[in-house]
């Protein structure tokens, strides 16, 4: 029996459990438990998560790499923001890329940013079918209020996007909020209409 020592986050918070290999399924914590790594990346102490399942086959997990970043967004600079450097699943259609992002929120609230993440939605890993639309549907916005527009619209026809649909573009949670133009503002005066 190899007995061995990890951090393991849980949906309660961050947790130091002794794990034993053949009795990982009877942890009575969560059905997803998270790995954490720090690793060094040229200076720079980068966040490494593995999320698997103690249900299913403990070969399917995701993985995420990130680190506290600061952005500017909504009008305001120096605003900290987590940032995802890449996150990718083995098992794709399984809710793990999806609880991954929901523990981002989390951690970001936890490192001192406010909930707030992004990332780059990249065309090259999966160029016939982009993670653009599965962003999206987590609540990821771009900064361009058209391409916000184009996804929706995919979304609302069931339809995947390749590299031909989007470029590579930074997305951003919560929503990147868009100031009213002027017309929208004199529209709104005009007739009465609130934000």
């Amino acid at each position: 029996m190899f007995l061995f020592y990890a951090n393991m986050m849980t949906p309660s918070g961050l947790k130091t459990f002794p794990l034993i290999t053949s009795y990982l399924r009877k942890i009575p914590v969560s059905d997803r438990l998270i790995y954490h790594k720090q690793i060094d990346v040229s200076g720079l102490s980068v966040d490494k998560f593995v999320m698997f399942s103690l249900k299913d086959d403990l070969y399917k997990h995701a993985e995420m790499t990130c680190f506290k970043d600061y952005i500017e967004r909504d009008g305001k600079k120096n605003v900290p923001s987590l940032y995802i450097w890449f996150i990718k699943s083995n098992c794709s259609g399984n809710g793990f890329g999806a609880d991954l992002l929901r523990f981002a929120k989390r951690y970001s609230k936890a490192i001192g940013c406010n909930g707030f993440f992004h990332l780059s939605s990249d065309v090259g890993f999966l160029p016939n079918r982009v993670p653009h639309i599965f962003y999206r549907k987590q609540g990821m916005n771009t900064m361009n209020p058209d391409i916000n527009s184009k996804l929706d619209k995919f979304i609302r026809k069931g339809k995947d996007a390749t590299y031909k649909d989007f470029p590579t573009i930074d997305m951003y949670y919560p929503p990147i909020q868009f100031e009213e133009s002027k017309l929208q503002r004199l529209f709104n005066n005009l007739f009465g209409r609130k934000k």
